[in-house]
């Protein structure tokens, strides 16, 4: 490794050596347990927790990744020679294998990789690789898979073996993760304040991604996504160049990124005193976030937050709105998502958990309104939680019933 690159490294670094070594030692253990010589980590997330590396285009035939073994405390980085520079200035990287200096460079990867783990004495093991990652595609990850098969080797999925750590946070990731959603309210305000006749949606993005990236922040891994007026129910939907008019709602939902920790938040706001039912509806969902504060304690399942939240939404009478109530598992993440595997309705195929200190997640209250009430077609909030010795904490500040403006 070039070390001259990393002596001239003058800016913050997320966390410090031995942040890395622990979770390093952590997927050892878990590899140790499940009988594993080996994993190869392509999920982007799970390369950033690893080893602070962060890059903007995992292409679909790169089979960028990290070797982490079982016996002893030894990866090594696989990727393109054009991220040479990128790499050097990572100091958790401490040896790198180049395929070739093109960015793509998808000829001879699986090879070259294969070759490797035969030359360290791994390739009549089992290996486990990550065929849920988004990247590679997944015809590049079979043949991986067949030509470690081809090699000696017994192939596992390890999808979400690095992720399952992942999920309880350390105390030096709590504190970006507080960070993260102080920086996501101050966006919100500032978003709140920019709200007037004939601002586009697309301004009021530019708004929060200017606070958040005074504040340190990066682009989140999914779009913010913004909607006013007839626009405000359609979900998923991204800025458009549509423009506020009075008597309109704003839904605003975005995530806050700091080091790749996202904090999710969403609100709803009305430019001048919105109809009395829009009002009445947001008042009613708000008290479903301290529901679930109330009634989740340190160790309840994961699915409980779903119950509870479920319970109030129809006690409140409300429930023939729904879009969707739901929560999912957050923290680092890269493009094109953010959301985690775990949900608090778990899918098929994943277990339900306990929900222990450290862990993330969000609370989504989302409602479709279609029966002509002016204003919008639709209204939410969400919430991020954090999860802690004493109980749930609400992350965010700001009010969620449906603010005027």
């Amino acid at each position: 490794m070039q070390e001259r690159f990393r002596k001239q490294i003058d800016w913050p670094q997320a966390f410090p050596p031995e942040e890395y070594a622990a979770r390093r030692a952590q997927v050892r253990g878990a590899l140790q347990k499940a009988g594993l010589a080996a994993i190869y980590v392509t999920l982007p997330a799970d390369l950033t927790w690893l080893t602070g590396y962060d890059m903007i285009w995992y292409h679909y035939r790169c089979l960028t990744g990290l070797l982490v073994r079982a016996d002893r405390d030894e990866t090594v980085l696989f990727d393109s020679g054009a991220h040479k520079t990128l790499v050097y200035m990572l100091p958790e990287i401490r040896e790198a294998i180049w395929f070739g200096p093109n960015p793509v460079a998808s000829d001879g990867q699986a090879a070259t990789i294969v070759a490797e783990i035969a030359r360290r004495g791994l390739d009549k093991g089992r290996i486990a690789i990550q065929p849920w990652a988004y990247s590679p595609h997944a015809t590049v990850m079979d043949a991986f898979a067949a030509m470690l098969r081809d090699g000696g080797a017994t192939v596992s999925d390890g999808s979400r073996l690095v992720e399952e750590f992942r999920l309880v946070k350390s105390p030096r990731e709590i504190a970006v993760v507080r960070e993260t959603a102080a920086l996501a309210d101050r966006a919100m305000a500032a978003a709140r304040d920019a709200i007037a006749p004939g601002v586009m949606e697309t301004e009021l993005e530019g708004v929060i991604m200017q606070t958040l990236m005074r504040g340190g922040c990066q682009y989140p891994s999914i779009r913010s996504m913004i909607g006013t007026g007839p626009r405000s129910g359609a979900h998923h939907s991204p800025p458009s160049q549509r423009k506020v008019k009075q008597g309109d709602l704003v839904f605003i939902d975005f995530c806050a990124v700091l080091h790749r920790y996202h904090v999710n938040l969403n609100r709803t706001f009305s430019l001048g005193k919105p109809d009395p039912r829009w009002t009445d509806l947001m008042d009613k969902s708000s008290g479903c976030a301290e529901a679930v504060a109330r009634e989740v304690k340190p160790g309840d399942s994961w699915r409980k937050v779903q119950t509870v939240a479920d319970r109030y939404i129809e006690s409140v009478g409300i429930g023939k709105y729904v879009w969707w109530v739901g929560g999912y598992s957050l923290g680092q993440s890269a493009p094109p998502d953010w959301v985690g595997t775990h949900f608090v309705d778990p899918h098929e195929g994943i277990a339900d958990r306990p929900v222990v200190p450290g862990m993330v997640f969000n609370l989504e209250n989302q409602f479709d309104v279609w029966e002509d009430w002016p204003g919008g077609t639709g209204a939410a909030w969400i919430e991020s939680y954090l999860m802690t010795e004493k109980g749930l904490e609400i992350l965010s500040k700001l009010p969620r019933t449906l603010t005027a403006v």
